[in-house]
């Protein structure tokens, strides 16, 4: 895979990217006949949200433009923020949901786009390195 193009768990996680910051205008809990969507829940989550959203949707984009950070891969960092993002949502709606509000669609798919980043991303690093189709490639026998 040449550096100049966009793999495909970029996009994936590009995707995924676009979707979790769509995903926090929907709604995420109801709270006494009100619904509140991602960015009103948490005070914290929603900025934390946003950063692996744009993250994700970065590295796609910078892949195309020869742009790289010495010393790091931004698949690793895109990655470990949509891991860690699909952990905290996990957590969100398991254990920490607020009291007395009702689980909305826009935490499960919040949860859902955090998980095609850090698929996507994990892809990528495994298309990087190489990896990104298993097959063994075997040289064709010469037609007589």
């Amino acid at each position: 895979m040449g550096s100049s193009r966009m793999s495909q768990g970029q996009l994936i996680a590009a995707i995924g990217g676009v979707l979790l910051f769509i995903f926090l205008f929907l709604p995420w809990f109801r709270v006494a006949g009100v619904s509140k969507s991602g960015w009103e829940g948490q005070p914290s989550t929603d900025i934390y949200l946003l950063i692996t959203a744009l993250i994700a949707v970065g590295t796609a984009l910078t892949a195309r433009g020869h742009v790289t950070l010495p010393g790091s891969t931004m698949n690793g960092a895109t990655f470990l923020l949509g891991f860690v993002g699909s952990i905290l949502l996990l957590w969100l709606s398991v254990f920490d949901f607020p009291a007395g509000a009702g689980r909305k669609v826009g935490v499960y798919l919040g949860f859902v786009a955090c998980v095609v980043i850090a698929y996507g991303a994990y892809r990528a690093i495994q298309e990087q390195a190489g990896g990104g189709d298993r097959r063994e490639r075997r040289p064709r026998p010469p037609v007589a």
